[in-house]
């Protein structure tokens, strides 16, 4: 039993950190995924109001 331990637990210890670095490469994707979807949707917005200058009121 005393063979089996420490590879149990250095498997499980590197299962563990490879999981937290998973988890954080995630967070940090679905973060940059955010930032881009804000800024494509901004630039599709400043293009629609570029080819159809009807869609801006006049404040005159």
């Amino acid at each position: 039993m005393k063979r089996l331990l420490l590879p149990i637990v250095l498997i499980t210890f590197a299962v563990i950190c490879l999981s937290i670095v998973h988890i954080d490469n995630i967070n940090k994707l679905d973060a940059q995924s955010n930032e881009l979807r804000k800024k494509h949707e901004t630039e599709r917005a400043v293009d629609y109001q570029a080819n159809n200058p009807s869609t801006i009121k006049d404040t005159k």
